[in-house]
This record gives C-alpha cells, sequence and structure tokens, in this order.
C-alpha cells in the first residue's frame, strides 16, 4: 500500500508540472471554462429564474472533463511517442497505477477551474452565490473528480489500443457537455438520449453537484446520486483493468505496441 501510495503521489506530481507548462491543458482548464463561463452569463443572467451557481457548477465541469477528454485520451500516447512506454511497461511498478497517478496529477489541476468559475460569477459579474449544502456540495466535487478519474482510466488505454477509436473519443467534448447536463437540463434534449445521460458518470456529477449548489430536489435523494456516481465510475475503472492487459501484452508478448 505504501508503495501504491508512493507512486500515485510521484506521478501526480510528474504530470502536474507537465499539465501546467502545456498551453494546451492551460486553454482547457482556464481558457475555454472561461468564454463558457461569461458567454451563458450575458445569455441567462436576466431570466428570472436564473441561479448563478448553476453556472459555476457547469464551468467548472467543462474545465474538468475537457482535461480528464484529452489528457486521458493522450496520456499513454506521449509516453509511446517519446519512447519511455517499453520501459514503462517492463518496470515492476503496475502500468494502471503509474497512469493513474498521472492522471490525477492532472485532474488535480483541473479542480481550479471551479475557482476561475467563481471569479467569472461573483466577481466579473456580482452574482450573489450561495450554496445550499456547502459541505454536500464539497463531497459531491469530491466524489465527481474520482468517477470523472475512473473515467480518464478506461479513456486511457483506448488511445493507443485502436487509432479509430482515440480519433472518435476526442470529438466527445462538447456532447458530453450537452448530454451530461453541465449547463442546462437534459430534459430539453430529445427523450431517445436520456438513457445515454444516465450511463455517464459525468451526467451523474453534474446532477450531484446541481442538487447541493441549488438545493433543488430531484427524482432521486441525493445519497443515491452519490452511489450511482461511485458505481459509474467504478465500472468504468473495472472496465479498463482488462484493457490495460491488453496494452501489456503487446508491449511484452507481440511486441507490436510502438507500431500501432
Amino acid at each position: 500500500m505504501t508503495h501504491a501510495l508512493r507512486v500515485l503521489r510521484t506521478g501526480a506530481l510528474l504530470e502536474a508540472r507537465n499539465v501546467i507548462t502545456s498551453n494546451f491543458m492551460l486553454f482547457c482548464v482556464f481558457v475555454q471554462p472561461f468564454f463558457i463561463g461569461v458567454t451563458v452569463m450575458f445569455m441567462l443572467r436576466h431570466r428570472p429564474d436564473f441561479d448563478p451557481v448553476y453556472v459555476v457548477v457547469g464551468t467548472a465541469l467543462s474545465g474538468i472533463w475537457s482535461a480528464v477528454l484529452f489528457e486521458g485520451n493522450w496520456i499513454i500516447g506521449g509516453e509511446r511517442r517519446v519512447g519511455t512506454l517499453e520501459l514503462l511497461v517492463a518496470s515492476p511498478t503496475p502500468l494502471l497505477l503509474a497512469i493513474g497517478g498521472r492522471l490525477a496529477g492532472s485532474m488535480g489541476f483541473s479542480v481550479s477551474s471551479v475557482a476561475l468559475a467563481y471569479v467569472i460569477v461573483a466577481w466579473l459579474f456580482g452574482a450573489p452565490i450561495r450554496l445550499a449544502d456547502a459541505p454536500g456540495f464539497a463531497l459531491s466535487t469530491l466524489l465527481a473528480v474520482f468517477a470523472l478519474w475512473c473515467t480518464g482510466m478506461l479513456l486511457a488505454p483506448l488511445g493507443v489500443l485502436a487509432r479509430t477509436i482515440s480519433r472518435f473519443v476526442v470529438i466527445l467534448e462538447y456532447p458530453v457537455y450537452a448530454l451530461s447536463g453541465f449547463l442546462f437540463p437534459i430534459l430539453l434534449l430529445p427523450g431517445w438520449t436520456n438513457p445515454i445521460s444516465l450511463a455517464l458518470p459525468p451526467f451523474w456529477a453534474a446532477q450531484a453537484m446541481h442538487m447541493t449548489s441549488s438545493g433543488e430536489a430531484w427524482a432521486l435523494p441525493l445519497a443515491a446520486v452519490w452511489a450511482i456516481l461511485l458505481g459509474t465510475g467504478l465500472t468504468a475503472l473495472l472496465i479498463s483493468v482488462p484493457l490495460f492487459s491488453a496494452v501489456l501484452r503487446r508491449a511484452r508478448v507481440a511486441g507490436t505496441l510502438s507500431l500501432t
């Protein structure tokens, strides 16, 4: 356990240094959420039912999801491009643990989107922000980050196992924004999309954070939403295990990982 925690910590610190100096990741975490938050505020702030905390949650989740999507999809491919993937899979440290630590570092950095969203709404527009359940919101945010980390772990091996899937994944940024209800309820979408939304961890992350920030009731109690959020996240993590095994098999047995 001590060794695993040390690997996770080292990988997280290494990745945090990388993403802080990455112009693309800075764009995903700060620039893009800034324009999303400002645009939504101009569009909705004059509505009588407007709740500024809804924009805070949606803007923050947009930055976190972008970091998960792109970093998760590229993190193993980056090791391959610089020629260190073979060394990584040959080390005694499990590949899943090493990649998990690095992804955790980018996730920790992406959480700064929450602070950016607060600055946009509270300082730039002067809108009052009140959290209906501050402790619940904090817990919901932690669970959301964990579930999205699990989703990123599912995306990571897909990025090198199949180029077609990798190219498809990168277009999922805005569709998941919509399907997860980051900035508007999924009831505004066609009914046939609702089952897709319910299967996505980002949807349950958004639902938990919206419920605890605004205090609005939903069809399910908060405890059930938390349980489903954890369940969908852990399901994604479990699915990623055989995919990481396939990555290792290509590297150690077939010797074709660097050629795909």
